[in-house]
């Protein structure tokens, strides 16, 4: 799964050969609600391969379906792993799917270029942000909307706790080289399940430690997500992070507080009163990104009327 970003939505926007598969879903994040979503896409799949069958054979359209049928087969996707809605495009080449925090328009389509319009307005919604809770062994980050935040799924190399980036001997912290997922989160429970770790670190384990999450943030979180983060932990934790921060999207404002302190809700009501006030400029700047990264040549009033058609 990859989170919906300019960076990754480059390829689809670019002309394909076709046929372009594109598979949009409203999902549940919980029992009992959940029970019909994989029932309502294997509806959709029933749509896009009829709409195959019309130019290729029954064998081309087992191939372009491959993928399809083994996501409608994950039990465990459908049970644990849905939000709100989901997207799927793909072709011969590449099958990427998005889990969204909002509900899409139910449709599936076979076109000669893929249906992104669903995924362009969700980059340009001004109140995505996330919120990246410190303590001194431990990180936790969250992203979301002003209706609610989810938990960022770090990849496996990224530095989650203190004893993933300080090993006895090693001198430099590595930089993981994957990106991130979104899970379901308990809105009202607490933010952080403490993992402790190394209980003797001393202040150059610390700074090591949160000097690689500041590093593989920007790296491999910010440069493609390009949302502004909400810094929330003790001053002396973040003081460490922000020695060893280049990253232009974490905000100058913080919430210092214990983030083990605060449930999911709390937070978010926290930090959205800090990313309130610079969601509309963010917006314009993401507009600006777009245009120069594809060429439109289209100024912000015309990507707007795009969007919205």
């Amino acid at each position: 799964m990859q989170q919906v970003n300019l960076q990754t939505l480059r390829y689809f926007l670019d002309k394909q050969d076709g046929p372009c598969l594109s598979l949009y879903q409203p999902t549940h994040r919980s029992h009992p609600e959940n029970q019909q979503d994989p029932i309502r896409y294997k509806n959709l799949l029933k749509q896009l391969e009829q709409s195959l069958a019309e130019k290729y054979s029954k064998a081309e359209v087992e191939l372009f379906m491959k993928r399809f049928h083994e996501l409608g087969d994950n039990r465990d996707f459908w049970q644990k792993q849905t939000l709100d809605g989901l997207a799927i495009l793909a072709d011969e080449k590449k099958f990427q799917l998005f889990t969204l925090q909002r509900q899409p328009e139910e449709f599936a389509v076979v076109a000669d270029s893929f249906h992104v319009k669903p995924l362009l307005r969700l980059t340009q919604t001004q109140d995505r942000f996330q919120v990246l809770c410190i303590t001194r062994t431990d990180v936790q980050m969250f992203e979301g909307t002003r209706d609610g935040l989810d938990q960022v799924i770090f990849a496996e190399d990224f530095p989650e706790h203190i004893d993933d980036a300080i090993d006895e001997g090693a001198t430099e912290p590595a930089i993981p080289l994957s990106s991130y997922s979104l899970g379901p989160s308990n809105r009202q429970g607490q933010v952080m399940l403490f993992q402790g770790g190394r209980k003797d670190a001393v202040q150059t384990d610390k700074d090591r430690f949160l000097g690689a999450v500041a590093r593989a943030l920007h790296n491999n979180i910010s440069k493609a997500a390009q949302l502004p983060v909400v810094l929330v932990g003790l001053a002396e934790n973040l003081g460490t992070f922000r020695k060893n921060n280049q990253n232009p999207y974490v905000l100058q404002q913080e919430i210092n507080i214990d983030p083990t302190s605060l449930t999911v809700d709390q937070l978010l009501d926290k930090a959205w009163s800090i990313v309130e006030p610079v969601a509309a400029k963010r917006v314009q700047e993401e507009i600006a990104r777009f245009n120069q990264a594809h060429g439109t040549g289209l100024a912000n009033g015309d990507l707007n009327r795009t969007l919205a058609a």
